[in-house]
């Protein structure tokens, strides 16, 4: 990833993510919360209550694991290694980085 121009689109596009997920992160705090005994009216409304944490908690984790690849992204942005793939050093395809900036492979590699 040579060319500037493209390479602060997808600085830009990469710290819009991580925005999106600390948003999200940080709005799902309180519902990933353990369940109190308490919650709900009977045994059949906590149950839903904790599947809905289940959910949520699952949902937080793939945010997270998000997260990391943006911030390595972002870093190789910044070590001048970006759109390189980690396997055999050869360029990730253009289409293949719009869709996912944070692809550390090439497609063969996959």
């Amino acid at each position: 990833m040579r060319d500037s121009q493209n390479l602060e689109c997808f600085r830009k596009q990469l710290q819009e993510s991580l925005e999106e997920i600390e948003q999200y992160l940080a709005k799902t705090a309180e519902s990933a919360e353990a369940v109190s005994p308490d919650k709900g009216l009977g045994r059949l409304s906590r149950m839903e209550a904790m599947q809905d944490q289940q959910l949520i908690l699952a949902a937080r984790r793939r945010k997270k694991m998000q997260k990391v690849e943006v911030l390595s992204a972002l870093q190789r942005i910044e070590n001048g290694i970006f759109g390189t793939c980690i396997f055999c050093g050869k360029p990730i395809a253009f289409e293949r980085l719009e869709v996912a900036p944070e692809a550390t492979t090439c497609v063969n590699c996959s």
